[in-house]
């Protein structure tokens, strides 16, 4: 039924992670098995692991919180075996890599790095086993998980990557670029002495993280403290290095830790995807899996979590659109009777965030700010209330007064409820701003895969690197276009509690969840609409079989509509349970689907023992006629036997010399296997020497006529049908069945001794296409020199000769019409002929005469092709260079009982002519 797609939401912690695992290991579960299909089957399923290792982290919410949206893609072959897969990923938090609220953790691989690796591992790093040695996992005061052992989930996901086919080097490299971006952590910068100028406070540390990240520790420590920008262009551009403070410092390390793990993320879900990819994704059916972070409030929402929920703002307004929106619409749409449900639509916020037509949103605003430099963060806030100041769903301190809003807070209030961002860091995450030279140092290392991860980028480029918000919002784009193009279905999370205590539920923190999520709406929509829905013609060829009036030919008595009634009403249903729309039938229970399903699953036996019955004939039949073919070959072979065959060989060609036919219809005794070579050969013998015996009895005009059926057999046969079994007889307006055959003789008298030509090849009636495209009854005569054509009537020469010196080449069709065109060197036209139109086929004469006299006249022979389009030019004058136009002439079939078989030209629209034939 086309692709299918799984929307998993609810708030953090939740449960949407382990719901999309649970969902994969059912569709591995249900799928057939091979050993291909178990490979991708194991793949897509170990795919989980590593991912939950490098984007999930502890939050105060959720032990194992997706800190990463993903969409995964199974790709299945049409009978249902999965062959592949595809992970979009969307907005890792990598400022979790540097800083995060108290309680929570980092990401889970750099615990499960630290509690997994061997000691010698571990000594090749430079690293130590305690989490709370590096200050990026320490400044959160949380290393540890309740019930979560870091070391076997390492061997998990270990693994995983073996199973995935992550060699080891890959994996070493891996861990030295997570052992670097810990190090770096613990990289502290102090004054230099000169201004506000800051040097390394600890160069042991920047030597271990040069020699984990593959790159010089001297120009690591260079691109740390200080920035380099470039003035002009061309031959003036200047290289200023400018030094950096003490906040600049510490920000550009973190900027690039982080820049560091999230490119390393992206690149471990390109590696997936080229281990799950499959041939011809294109004509694969889909089904995607959405995982992606639910509704998060916390006591500070930053940037994270403004991205997050409008993220959830946008999949609300998805369910909206699918469900309680387009199913009321279809209602409307079918003429369906029905009483409207009422519910929230916010659309209104994901305006008031995205903007509407020309009016800008916080997205725009936020923008608009990180291209003005003298920009901050309380000037955006400030832009907010500008824009906004009655706007219902935004709320700030300038807006409302309320004292416990800052200058940096604003309040929206979402579909899932109120949430207060601190506009701290919006501007500069916003930005995501990571210097040229930090990329050019991490570009220049000699570990692969960091240098895999920075890839150089283009100084001279002018076009200005799009803001994070703007690739978030073009990504969430591209998901609900996927989306759309997808059946969906949902999974709804609802969170039972607050404090992550198993078996408590909190009745009114639920009930708050079934509200927003719209769950009430959706629930009344069903109730009071219809469970079931379906186009008449899908209905009608599932149920077809339940109904006598609409099995085994259903559309008989009346259309889809008609004969889905007639199903409904055998069934004997209630009237009041289903309701015919404009285009589908809509039921009401499920009860009466139920009731469809049962009486089809009693009808499908037999079908099927119909089925079985005329297959088990046609085999019975088979088997029959091939027992008799083997009778019929034994008794052959039996009743010819080898000492007799000579005999019967001599006895049915005793009188063949005195055969008028010299033996043609006598027939030849079947040879034992062992001389059937010789009896082939033998055949051979006789068909020359009766051939021979037939040209010895010929005149000299009939042994030139068959000469010339010989050229026509050569040209024709196998190419052409033509008409070898009739009489070639040159000039058929000679003959006394012509009326006007004096009239001709004596024209062809005056041509002779006004043009010099001395003899008649061919001559007959034919129809000419002249150059308005209108076909002509003419005289075409082909003598020793020239191609004439005359007026039947007054045998005057139409316009003029053609010259057999300039035909260039002669083009039939491969079908049963008697249309041939000759090509004529300009200034000459082409001839257009149906050599069909008094009867009897005579293209094939016409052509060998054409072709005779110009092998006799010049030395060569013209080809002659067979096909089903040519062009043509009727039109031209000799005595007018340069006129006529040039036509396109196609031979097209056609089953028109009243065509003739000749073929009929027909003039089509821009010089595209066509032959009918049938």
């Amino acid at each position: 039924d086309g692709n299918q797609c799984v929307i998993i939401s609810g708030e953090s912690g939740a449960g949407k992670t382990e719901a999309s695992k649970i969902l994969m290991q059912y569709v591995a579960y249900v799928s057939r098995s091979s050993a291909e299909v178990d490979r991708v089957k194991n793949q897509l399923l170990e795919s989980n692991p590593i991912l939950e290792a490098f984007g999930n982290a502890k939050t105060l919410r959720n032990d194992n919180s997706s800190r990463f949206g993903k969409y995964m893609e199974i790709q299945f072959e049409k009978d249902g075996a999965p062959v592949g897969g595809r992970i979009t990923n969307y907005l890792l938090e990598k400022s979790r890599v540097v800083t995060r609220a108290v309680g929570e953790r980092s990401f889970h691989i750099f615990y499960q790095m630290l509690a997994g690796l061997t000691p010698q591992e571990m000594t090749k790093l430079r690293m130590q086993k305690d989490p709370l040695q590096y200050q990026y996992l320490r400044s959160s005061e949380c290393t540890t998980v309740p019930g979560t052992d870091d070391v076997m989930e390492f061997k998990t996901m270990n693994k995983a990557m073996e199973v995935m086919g992550f060699s080891a080097q890959q994996r070493s490299d891996m861990w030295s670029v997570l052992s670097a971006i810990l190090q770096l952590g613990n990289l502290g910068f102090t004054p230099s002495g000169v201004g506000k100028n800051v040097t390394i406070q600890n160069t042991q540390v920047s030597d271990v993280v040069g020699a984990l990240l593959g790159v010089n520790s001297t120009l690591l420590i260079k691109v740390l403290t200080s920035r380099s920008i470039t003035t002009g262009a061309s031959k003036r551009a200047s290289n200023i290095i400018i030094p950096l403070d003490m906040n600049a410092a510490a920000y550009t390390r973190d900027a690039l830790a982080k820049g560091i793990y999230s490119n390393l993320f992206n690149w471990l879900v390109q590696q997936i995807n080229g281990k799950l990819q499959c041939r011809n994704p294109s004509d694969k059916l889909v089904i995607g899996i959405l995982d992606i972070y639910g509704f998060e409030v916390f006591e500070n929402n930053s940037f994270e979590q403004f991205c997050i929920n409008l993220c959830n703002e946008k999949l609300q307004q998805l369910f909206i659109e699918l469900t309680l929106k387009s199913e009321q619409e279809e209602y409307v749409r079918e003429g369906i009777k029905w009483e409207p449900v009422k519910y929230f639509n916010n659309q209104i916020i994901v305006d008031l965030i995205e903007g509407k037509g020309k009016a800008f949103g916080i997205t725009n605003l936020m923008d608009e700010c990180c291209l003005i430099a003298e920009s901050t963060d309380k000037s955006f806030v400030t832009k907010m209330d500008t824009a906004f100041p009655n706007h219902p769903h935004y709320v700030s301190y300038v807006t409302s007064k309320n004292k416990n809003l800052s200058d940096l807070t604003f309040v929206l209030k979402h579909y899932a409820g109120d949430v207060a961002y601190n506009a701290a860091g919006f501007l500069e995450k916003n930005k995501d701003t990571l210097f040229n030279d930090l990329i050019d140092c991490m570009n220049i290392s000699t570990n692969a895969l960091v240098k895999q991860l920075f890839p150089p980028v283009n100084i001279n480029s002018k076009k200005r690197p799009l803001t994070a918000i703007t690739q978030f919002k073009m990504a969430l784009s591209d998901l609900m276009s996927t989306l759309l193009a997808c059946q969906p279905h949902y999974i709804r999370c609802i969170k039972p509690n607050d404090n992550k205590k198993p078996g408590v539920i909190d009745k009114d923190r639920v009930q708050h969840q079934v509200r927003y999520l719209g769950l009430l709406e959706n629930v009344r929509v069903r109730r009071a609409g219809f469970a079931y829905r379906s186009p008449y013609e899908r209905f009608l060829w599932r149920y077809k079989m339940i109904c006598p009036q609409t099995w085994p030919m259903a559309g008989r008595t009346g259309n889809a509509q008609t004969n889905v009634q007639q199903i409904m009403t055998w069934m004997k249903f209630d009237p009041k349970e289903y309701q015919f729309g404009k285009t589908k039938i809509f039921i009401r229970n499920a009860t009466s689907l139920f009731a469809l399903e049962e009486k089809r699953e009693k009808e499908m036996p037999k079908l099927v023992l119909l089925m079985q019955t005329a297959w088990r004939g046609y085999l019975a039949r088979s088997r029959w006629a091939q027992t008799k073919a083997v009778s019929r070959i034994i008794l052959s072979y039996r009743k010819y036997k080898f000492n007799r065959w000579f005999m019967e060989i001599r006895r049915n060609f005793e009188n063949v010399k005195r055969d008028p036919n010299w033996g043609r219809d006598v027939s030849w005794p079947k040879p034992p296997p062992v001389l059937a070579v010789g009896a082939s050969l033998l055949k051979r013998v006789h068909a020359c020497w009766r051939a021979k015996k037939m040209i010895e009895s010929l005149t000299a005009e009939q042994q030139a006529e068959m000469r010339q059926k010989v050229l026509a057999y050569t040209i024709f046969h196998g190419k052409k049908p033509w008409a070898f079994s009739r009489r070639f007889l040159a000039d058929y307006l000679e003959l006394d069945t012509n009326p006007n055959k004096d009239r001709y003789i004596q024209a062809m008298t005056t041509l002779f001794s006004q043009y010099g030509d001395k003899e008649v090849h061919f001559a007959d009636y034919v129809i000419k296409i002249n150059s308005k495209n209108k076909g002509d009854r003419r005289g075409v005569v082909v003598t020793d020199a020239n191609i004439y054509k005359h007026d039947p009537k007054t045998y005057k020469i139409k316009r003029y000769e053609t010259p057999l010196g300039e035909v260039k080449s002669i083009a039939c069709s491969p079908f049963s019409d008697g249309f041939v065109v000759v090509h004529v060197n300009e200034p000459y036209r082409d001839l257009l002929l149906d050599l069909s139109s008094s009867g009897p086929e005579k293209a094939s004469e016409f052509v060998c005469a054409v072709l005779k006299q110009i092998k006799l006249l010049r030395g060569i022979s013209i080809p002659v092709e067979f096909v089903s389009s040519t062009r043509y030019n009727s039109g031209r004058d000799p005595k007018k260079p340069g006129a006529g136009t040039e036509y396109s002439l196609n031979w097209t079939p056609t089953s028109d009982a009243k065509q003739a078989n000749s073929g009929v030209f027909k003039t089509g629209k821009n010089n595209q002519n066509i032959v009918l034939y049938k």
